[in-house]
């Protein structure tokens, strides 16, 4: 009960600070409150009491300790650097989704340009909400070179559309072989009933927002027609989209590319979680399940705004998922260290920042065809 009145009571300083503050206070009281909320989260779960083998109960930070203390450190240098080169791949898929994105507004700019300020973006995203500093880097990094910003932000709004459908495509393709993640919370009966609720909603969400950005129309017509709550919200919705998607709508093979690309983004993230369990050897780890169970936890991270960068809800969701496969404190631990796998490379995103000089330009950037002056 203290915990949800906690929660009651950030979750109203946030939203008098969101309605009565003008910026900069109101952003830096925000900032305070994901601050506080993410060391908070940190702080529930290492003190959270673990049911051990035994049954006794010990705090989780206990078991964390005695889990960094046991790790081998050949194998954990091993598979850490494989956590991170399989992540990179991910990276580099993103890359390439964002240029397909951009060359179907008609704006082109070369890899290696992109390459930069992503990692740029990515380095200031560390220390932001989500993916806010990532996002906001590109849009202003590829407006500013073509000066198209109304092109750019369509096509970073169908990037976020088509971000989701890659989360729930590895959902889909993992589940098949790695429902046992769901057998070891639920029980086999309940456990596959959860899947395939799984399945239909996954399903669902990939069928409508690829109607949207293909079909708005009809959309448009079963939503008057169907007896659904929340109309007005819906319709908005797809409009945006709708209007998003606008120059692609002739272009389903470039938009198939890009959802093959976002698959490929966070299904290498997923399985990136597999190789952070095996470096501190989790007993019970096995591939599907833990890309499963992470494919859940990326779209928890994603939708998450209220820590700085996700922490606290990343080893929140693992723990929820994976404790009973490979332990509470394994399951935590290499939670963390996907997001230290992750962001050492991103890091390098801070050496680009710092040595690109004030009257850089990239190589060149065409729109339409058309070199820009």
């Amino acid at each position: 009960m203290p915990i949800l009145l906690e929660i009651l009571l950030v979750a109203g300083l946030a939203l008098l600070a969101a309605r009565l503050l003008r910026d900069p206070w109101r952003g830096r009281t925000l900032n305070l409150l994901k601050a506080y909320v993410t060391v908070r989260l940190f702080h529930v779960l290492i003190m959270h009491p673990v049911r051990t083998q035994d049954g006794s109960r010990v705090v989780a930070w206990e078991l964390i300790w005695q889990t960094l203390q046991s790790i081998d450190a050949r194998t954990f240098w091993t598979f850490t650097a494989a956590a991170a080169s399989i992540k990179f791949v991910g990276i580099l898929a993103s890359m390439q989704r964002w240029r397909v994105l951009l060359r179907g507004q008609g704006v082109e700019l070369p890899l290696r340009h992109v390459f930069g300020s992503f990692l740029i973006g990515r380095f200031i995203g560390t220390f932001l909400p989500s993916t806010a500093g990532l996002d906001g880097y590109l849009l202003y990094d590829a407006a500013r070179f073509s000066g198209r910003s109304v092109e750019v932000t369509a096509a970073k709004a169908l990037e976020k559309v088509i971000g989701v459908t890659g989360i729930f495509l590895s959902f889909l393709v993992a589940l098949p072989v790695g429902v046992a993640m769901f057998h070891s919370i639920f029980g086999n009966e309940t456990g596959n009933q959860v899947a395939a609720a799984g399945v239909v909603l996954s399903a669902g969400v990939i069928g409508g927002l690829l109607g949207m950005l293909w079909f708005p129309g009809l959309v448009q017509w079963l939503i008057e027609h169907l007896p659904l709550p929340g109309k007005q919200r819906l319709r908005g919705l797809v409009m945006r989209i709708s209007r998003s998607a606008a120059a692609y709508r002739d272009k389903k093979k470039l938009v198939l590319g890009a959802l093959g690309l976002s698959f490929i983004v966070h299904f290498t993230t997923a399985a990136m979680y597999y190789f952070t369990a095996l470096a501190i050897s989790a007993q019970g780890a096995e591939f599907w399940p833990v890309v499963l169970a992470s494919s859940i936890q990326i779209l928890a991270t994603v939708l998450s705004p209220i820590t700085i960068a996700g922490e606290g809800i990343r080893e929140l969701a693992q723990l929820v998922l994976l404790q009973n496969m490979i332990g509470p404190a394994a399951a935590i631990v290499s939670a963390a260290l996907g997001f230290w796998a992750a962001e050492a490379l991103t890091l390098v995103g801070g050496v680009f920042w710092w040595l690109r000089p004030a009257g850089y330009t990239p190589a060149w950037c065409r729109v339409d065809g058309q070199q820009v002056d």
